[in-house]
């Protein structure tokens, strides 16, 4: 039997995993920046407020985050079955909703920041002040928030990840520079570094014209009736996990700053806090490998490619787990710079930052596996392990095991700070556990991918290089395998002459990009589906008629004429063709 080499989709893998670790990095390191220039230009007492801030920073992202993850990978589901026109009334029904939700915090930001900071904060402090002042900048650029984090999933799985880090890059380099001018040169205070956000996000929309101007393009804006905003469930229910990670964080972020708050007080905040950012850290260099799986599984889900869905997991995972063991590392030999980056001034607290940042780093190996089924099990439309798996990480099991943490360690040491981080890497083991037994529950005698290990039906799948020589054979192996499975010889003969008519004009037509074919021959309840993958150029055969004998190419029109139907859809930046007899 042949066998599929795998080379053309682990190519088109290495394209997506630079773009998505730049965005990544772009995407946490706003957060990590506002926290390094607010705690070193203001103080620490600043520096805690950004934390205090995020139940709200949570619920402003919360639509663009779950409508755009959920859109995303749902239009990629559609768009791997061939459904371009659903695809975009979906994107443009997450658009919209997207853009009216952010307008309604808008308006409520005037009148609700303050009272918002005060449920947050006990007391007329300044820390209370900081957090009001942050918040209401948030609210205010909710529109603009929703909108950038909405596209930057969509870019990602519509063959343009470069254009997502691209925006994310340009946005947070904006906001680097406006933080250090709004905290250094004006009277804005921590307003400045919320405002240097909203406007990075804002000025770096200009690249999202590259994308309406882009021939690969899948998606359009189209005008919906009321009727047509039905579609939106598909974003939704796809996007629960999300959802749930979205609503749990808020609850974590709540349910921590009142715990830490009330048993340590200011200095635990602290130290709580630079643990944070050094979690946005390892998800700055890991994340953006993850997220390619959501990116790309959708559409190979839909496609049935269950080989390619294992190729692509075992890939990333491998890639996660190399960078994180020098992030791991580092964070072991530099703990005390790391400190000191984020406003640490040595002494009692200093030492106390040291001691729980190396307790802290220990969750790391858990939390990236943890990371790891959310973006696989979501992918493949296994929403409650995914659910589940999000909402143990972020609600039920963190704060009780950060209650635990800090009463048991307050018995060793008097202060309890350390229990921050012992309930941390409890709740990421605890979590790891629970999802394998839930798995084994859910879906007896499974393996971890849970889909199938071969694709659908009997198949013949393999590789040929894009020159003649290798063409030449294709007829020969798709003939030999349709009589070994006793396929009528009229149908051996239709897939061999289409495949090869369609190979040898992306030989010759693919340009330099084309060096792989993926070729497969799906036989399933009396169907055959020819699916030929390539990374040639864009081209879509059913929209290609004769013009001039300068660019003939020859036999698109026979394979329309002796197949009972053809498709095509440009998905993960290559050619995908599928002709059914």
């Amino acid at each position: 039997m042949e066998k599929r080499n795998n080379r053309l989709l682990n190519a088109k893998l290495n394209k997506y995993i630079i773009p998505g670790i730049m965005m990544s990095l772009a995407l946490q390191l706003g957060n990590i920046v506002d926290t390094i220039f607010v705690s070193n230009l203001i103080g620490v007492e600043a520096m805690s407020a950004v934390t205090m801030s995020l139940p709200v920073e949570t619920v402003v992202q919360l639509v663009g985050y779950c409508l755009g993850i959920g859109g995303s990978i749902a239009a990629g589901i559609m768009l791997g079955k061939r459904d371009k026109e659903g695809a975009s009334k979906l994107f443009s029904a997450t658009f919209i909703v997207t853009l009216l939700v952010g307008i309604i915090f808008s308006v409520s930001a005037l009148f609700t920041a303050e009272p918002i900071a005060r449920l947050l904060v006990s007391g007329e402090g300044n820390l209370m002040h900081y957090t009001r002042d942050y918040i209401r900048v948030s609210m205010l650029g909710a529109p603009v928030i929703g909108i950038g984090l909405m596209m930057v999933s969509y870019l990602g799985a519509e063959n343009h990840p470069e254009l997502s880090s691209a925006y994310l890059i340009a946005a947070n380099v904006i906001n680097l520079v406006l933080d250090y001018i709004f905290l250094r040169f004006t009277p804005l205070g921590i307003a400045g570094a919320s405002l240097s956000t909203v406007l990075g996000f804002l000025a770096a929309m200009v690249i999202f014209i590259f994308y309406i101007r882009s021939d690969k393009r899948n998606l359009s804006l189209f005008f919906l009736k009321a009727r047509d905003f039905v579609i939106i469930k598909e974003a939704v229910v796809t996007g629960i996990p999300m959802l749930i990670f979205m609503a749990a964080n808020f609850v974590k972020a709540l349910g921590l700053n009142t715990i830490i708050m009330n048993l340590i007080g200011e200095d635990g905040m602290a130290v709580f806090t630079v643990c944070d950012n050094v979690l946005l850290i390892v998800e700055m260099l890991t994340g953006g490998i993850i997220g390619v799986i959501p990116n790309v599984a959708g559409i190979l889900f839909g496609e049935k490619d269950y080989v390619g869905i294992r190729v692509l997991c075992k890939k990333m995972l491998k890639y996660s787990y190399m960078v994180l063991a020098v992030v791991f590392i580092c964070v072991m030999v530099f703990t005390e710079q790391i400190t000191i980056l984020f406003g640490s001034s040595g002494g009692e607290l200093g030492r106390q930052m040291v001691d729980s940042l190396r307790i802290f780093a220990l969750c790391v190996v858990p939390y990236l596996w943890n990371k790891f089924m959310v973006s696989y099990y979501e992918s493949i439309e296994e929403t409650a392990i995914a659910s589940f798996v999000t909402f143990l990480q972020n609600a039920i099991v963190v704060l009780p095991a950060t209650l635990a943490g800090i009463l048991i360690w307050r018995q060793i040491d008097g202060i309890g700070i350390d229990g921050i981080a012992v309930g941390f890497v409890v709740t990421e083991v605890v979590t790891a556990i629970a999802a394998y037994v839930f798995r084994k529950i859910k879906h007896k005698g499974s393996t971890f991918y849970i889909v199938p290990d071969k694709n659908p039906g009997i198949n013949l799948d393999f590789s040929i290089k894009s020159t003649m020589d290798e063409a030449q054979d294709v007829n020969k192996k798709i003939i030999e395998f349709c009589r070994e499975n006793n396929i009528s010889a009229k149908k051996a003969n239709l897939a061999a002459v289409c495949a090869e008519e369609m190979t040898v004009n992306i030989i010759k037509f693919g340009g330099k990009t084309s060096n792989w074919i993926d070729i497969n021959l799906c036989i399933e309840d009396d169907t055959c589906n020819l699916r030929i993958r390539d990374n040639g150029v864009n081209f879509n055969p059913l929209e290609y008629s004769y013009d001039s004998e300068d660019f003939d190419i020859h036999g698109i029109e026979l394979v329309k004429k002796i197949s009972t139907s053809m498709n095509y859809i440009r998905a993960i930046d290559m050619n995908n063709t599928v002709i059914s007899f």
